[in-house]
């Protein structure tokens, strides 16, 4: 990632960039100086510059009736942004209330490709607490499909400390998957494909319901509603309880 991209995530991008990095370069200059090396008009100049003034980034000085453009510590930058984090952590419970309060519609998100549904799956990385939990069903699993990003999302899913508990199609390479549930927070039911012939993933949490549709057809929805998950959640619980039965009925028709 270069410089100018980084700026432009910073929220310093186009000529802003071009007059910011030209003050930088040169330590101190005139309008005239800074227009000449950047090819700006002057008018755009002095207003990219009363801008950073403001921002903080750049300050002016008058020497013999000429004013002079300094940049300042590119700390400053930093510092923004920590500003900037500290004002949006102030007021994430006034955002996160409205975001989780009552809509008069369901909202529902559709995503495309292996991109796509890796950024459906952070969505309950960034709403879920510690303690919190995933109910899934899986049929076709993330980890066939895109399983870097799979990996890296159970390993940051432990660190929050969220659990999942799910309902798996049983596949060729499941088993060693499964030793890792304790570790990994998960407690998993894996059924035979004749008990569960599942095409496809769908995680509920909080109140979202999660669908992800993977092979040759690769896509998610995201449906956000309270009474949509709870009603999952209940359909789950449902099937979680007649998963243990066939489980222990499988169990059962094993040889000894």
């Amino acid at each position: 990632m270069n410089i100018r991209e980084v700026l432009r995530k910073s929220g310093i991008d186009g000529k802003k960039s071009d007059v910011y990095l030209a003050c930088l370069e040169t330590g101190k200059a005139t309008a005239y100086a800074i227009a000449k090396r950047t090819g700006l008009r002057r008018p755009t100049v002095y207003d990219i510059l009363d801008r950073l003034m403001k921002e903080g980034l750049v300050y002016r000085s008058v020497a013999k009736g000429t004013r002079y453009y300094s940049p300042a510590d590119p700390e400053a930058l930093l510092e923004r942004t920590r500003r900037q984090g500290r004002e949006l952590a102030a007021v994430m419970p006034e955002l996160q209330a409205l975001y989780t309060g009552p809509k008069v519609k369901p909202v529902i998100r559709h995503f495309e490709g292996k991109d796509g549904i890796a950024e459906m799956h952070e969505d309950s990385l960034r709403s879920l607490r510690k303690g919190d939990e995933i109910l899934g069903y899986v049929g076709e699993d993330i980890m066939k499909y895109l399983p870097a990003y799979a990996e890296d999302y159970v390993r940051r899913r432990v660190e929050k400390g969220i659990v999942f508990r799910g309902i798996y199609k049983r596949s060729r390479d499941f088993d060693p998957y499964m030793e890792k549930n304790r570790e990994q927070l998960r407690i998993g039911i894996v059924l035979p494909e004749a008990a569960f012939p599942l095409g496809n993933e769908t995680n509920i949490y909080g109140n979202k319901v999660a669908v992800a549709n993977y092979g040759n057809e690769m896509f998610g929805m995201l449906i956000e509603s309270k009474q949509f998950a709870d009603s999952q959640r209940a359909i789950f619980e449902l099937a979680w309880k007649g998963a243990t039965a066939e489980k222990t009925h499988e169990n059962h028709r094993k040889p000894s």
